[in-house]
């Protein structure tokens, strides 16, 4: 399905009701809105997975724009900034109220802007091996060196750093991409083929294009929906000890943090059972949240 926003068609699939019959009503039941990562993936890396929790929530696949099979726009659009409105314009578009935003990898980046740009439409967050903390290169180096020894510290260094050379990348593609999965990872390759990827949008978020990836104190402070944090203990690219920092970070809500073992880049992927068990918690939990009124009408312009 598709829906207009601004200047943008965004694609987007739903599984499971809004509503569901208990004896003589009909009861709202919680909308997960999931933001892919990437930048530049879509929603398909979602998938089966989610459809587990279609049973308890109304689940939103969304391909953000410039990916996926929503519109590609300009590349002076793919921003946090942009990315968060259009969320926010999806939802009054299509009438979303209170949803929970799941944000994978740089969806979570996505998330965290839009929670704090649109207090009043964010039910809460879920945040999953989340790019945005404050995080330094050698805690990444650290964790690459750990579990691929002295040739993935490398290659994350030279492709991390900036190195946009073909043997920085061909380095990168043998010895660091694969350790994005953690031990009880599957094999990649079908997931990733079935995906639309636009390494455009790749290219621009290296080059800065995207803006800042780290969350800055007046964005982070602008947050005040419950959170809950998913990061697996060998993830090379958003660290664990990243993961930890945030309710420091997060000072106007509570934020919960779950460190699984044994698990890298992608706990939705790697820990189905342990991550949609917190989900389904986290759900359970969530205060009861009047529906928002119209995003555009209660929106804040922290600083990114």
């Amino acid at each position: 399905m598709r829906v207009v926003v601004d200047d943008v068609s965004l694609y987007f699939d739903v599984e499971g009701c809004g509503l569901t019959a208990q004896g003589d009503a009909m009861l709202p039941r919680p909308t997960l809105l999931l933001l892919h990562g990437g930048p530049g993936a879509d929603h398909s890396l979602f998938k089966p997975e989610f459809s587990i929790l279609a049973d308890v929530a109304q689940v939103i696949y969304l391909d953000q724009r410039g990916s996926g099979r929503s519109d590609h726009s300009k590349p002076a659009t793919w921003t946090w900034t942009r990315w968060a409105d259009d969320v926010a314009a999806f939802c009054t578009a299509l009438d979303i109220r209170a949803p929970v935003l799941v944000g994978s990898s740089s969806g979570g980046r996505v998330a965290i802007e839009c929670a704090a740009r649109h207090p009043d439409l964010v039910a809460g967050l879920v945040l999953e091996s989340t790019l945005g903390v404050p995080t330094s290169l050698e805690e990444s180096l650290e964790v690459f060196e750990r579990r691929g020894g002295q040739a993935a510290r490398d290659a994350a260094s030279r492709y991390l750093g900036g190195d946009t050379s073909p043997s920085a990348a061909q380095a990168w593609a043998d010895h660091g991409l694969p350790l994005y999965a953690g031990a009880s990872d599957g094999d990649m390759t079908s997931r990733r083929a079935r995906a639309l990827i636009n390494d455009d949008v790749q290219a621009h978020f290296r080059a800065g294009g995207c803006g800042p990836a780290e969350i800055s104190e007046t964005l982070a402070t602008a947050v005040t929906c419950p959170t809950l944090v998913l990061a697996g203990e060998d993830d090379p690219v958003s660290p664990a000890a990243a993961a930890r920092r945030l309710p420091a970070i997060l000072t106007n809500t509570v934020t919960q943090v779950e460190v699984l073992a044994d698990v890298g880049h992608g706990v939705f992927r790697q820990a189905p059972q342990q991550a949609f068990n917190a989900v389904r918690t986290f759900l359970h939990n969530l205060p009861t949240t009047p529906p928002a009124a119209e995003a555009t009408a209660h929106t804040r312009d922290p600083q990114a």
